[in-house]
């Protein structure tokens, strides 16, 4: 059977063609942007045009600088050392194998709520300098605001993979669907090959380098604790290109034997230490949101319902059958457990037709597994499944006939990152 997952192809033509904007960086821009360091500004302006000097480079963005909440700007580098992830966020026995250690940090990152940049400074103004937006926080400054894009979503990841004394690298490139983007990079033996990994820790998933789904679409320059490498092969393709760093023939490097990083000043790390807040109470509170998004779901379904002349008439055996589900999906998605679609659909077949009973329910329903930010994103999403609209015409006997489940489950992690899991489901008899 084909575990891929479905995709569609699209395309899209402007008419009249936009031309495409020139990526190479204005100089002069660059100096003030680091003023104070000219040494770091000459090698950066020496490195940006030995990368950009081939045709086929001339449109990749080669800046690895950001900009800090305390407006300055520093070198990419710096952003890199290892932070400890919260005791919670995975698994530290010795048994546990590195690779689902890494899986679930990476899992951790992405219930991180996303916010791109332009909602931090958003002032409702027309005359906003688009470059003034592009926010790079600390990890600390990323976890008291709760929210990231994709640089500190992959630069928490990174650093995590790091504090496990594992090789790992930020990798800025163009990706499927937002464009510009921030991934990690690991490379893991396999037999006498290396093999290269690419982690979208905003959306928590994992990619091999040869998989022609994986949704990082070029690189631009890769960058670890010490150093930044730009691309320069014609290939703009991911399974094709070489990752080889010390191949300065696909690669050239900022900091070499000439302009060694101990050389020049101010290169130590930007990062603060994250306060996970591990006595925060957490139980409780998950189940006060789980509380308060079951009831906006079921005032939402009444109402939905009630609109076309319906009731909602529920079904507490089968509530409390995907909530059990729910938990076990949480613990399969955590790396904790196994439970798969199969294990799913065969727990639901034999829930909905008992041995003891020749009549049974079928059942139409989805899930969702997010971070929670508001409800409304929620219920957007329930309704837009039309599953209110779910079960038979009634036209003999009684309404009763088509029941509904819903159920929510949250987990909650330190400093309040949330995993809710949403089910809402329809039961209609058979006859």
């Amino acid at each position: 059977k084909n575990r891929r997952p479905t995709t569609i192809q699209l395309c899209i033509a402007l008419d009249p063609p936009l031309p495409q904007p020139s990526a190479v960086t204005d100089l002069t821009d660059l100096s003030t942007k680091l003023h104070g360091q000219q040494q770091l500004v000459r090698r950066l302006t020496e490195w940006m045009a030995e990368c950009s000097r081939p045709s086929h480079c001339r449109n990749r963005k080669f800046e690895p600088i950001g900009r800090t909440l305390i407006k300055d700007y520093v070198l990419a580098c710096r952003f890199l050392t290892p932070q400890a992830p919260p005791p919670d966020a995975y698994n530290q026995s010795e048994g546990f194998s590195k690779e689902k250690q890494m899986l679930q940090l990476c899992r951790f990152v992405s219930l991180i709520p996303f916010l791109e940049d332009f909602h931090l400074e958003d002032t409702g103004g027309d005359d906003i300098d688009a470059e003034s937006l592009d926010i790079w926080c600390t990890s600390a400054e990323f976890i008291d605001i709760m929210a990231g894009d994709w640089e500190e979503h992959a630069t928490l990841l990174c650093n995590f993979f790091l504090h496990l004394k594992h090789e790992a690298y930020l990798v800025f490139g163009s990706g499927i669907p937002e464009g510009d983007t921030v991934y990690v990079m690991t490379k893991e033996r396999v037999g006498d090959d290396i093999e290269v990994f690419f982690w979208n820790a905003s959306r928590g998933k994992r990619y091999n380098s040869k998989d022609i789904h994986c949704t990082l679409k070029e690189v631009y320059y890769v960058v670890d604790q010490h150093n930044v490498w730009g691309n320069v092969q014609a290939t703009r393709s991911i399974p094709s290109t070489k990752f080889d760093l010390g191949d300065s023939r696909c690669w050239k490097r900022l900091f070499n034997d000439k302009n060694p990083q101990s050389s020049f000043p101010q290169m130590d790390t930007v990062q603060d230490d994250i306060d996970w807040k591990l006595s925060q109470p957490r139980e409780a509170y998950s189940e006060e949101v789980a509380k308060r998004i079951k009831l906006a779901v079921r005032n939402r379904l009444e109402h939905w319902r009630s609109r076309e002349g319906k009731s909602l008439v529920g079904n507490e055996g089968a509530t409390r059958k995907l909530n059990d589900v729910m938990r076990k999906m949480e613990q399969a998605a955590h790396q904790e457990a196994e439970f798969t679609e199969e294990n799913l659909h065969a727990e639901l077949e034999t829930y909905l037709q008992p041995k003891s009973s020749t009549t049974g329910f079928n059942m139409t329903g989805f899930y969702v597994n997010r971070p929670f930010t508001d409800l409304e994103p929620i219920l957007d999403e329930i309704y837009n499944a039309d599953i209110h609209h779910a079960g038979p015409v009634v036209t003999d006997g009684s309404e009763s006939d088509t029941q509904f489940a819903h159920t929510v489950y949250v987990r909650c992690f330190p400093r309040r990152i949330l995993s809710v899991w949403i089910c809402v489901a329809c039961l209609s008899r058979k006859r």
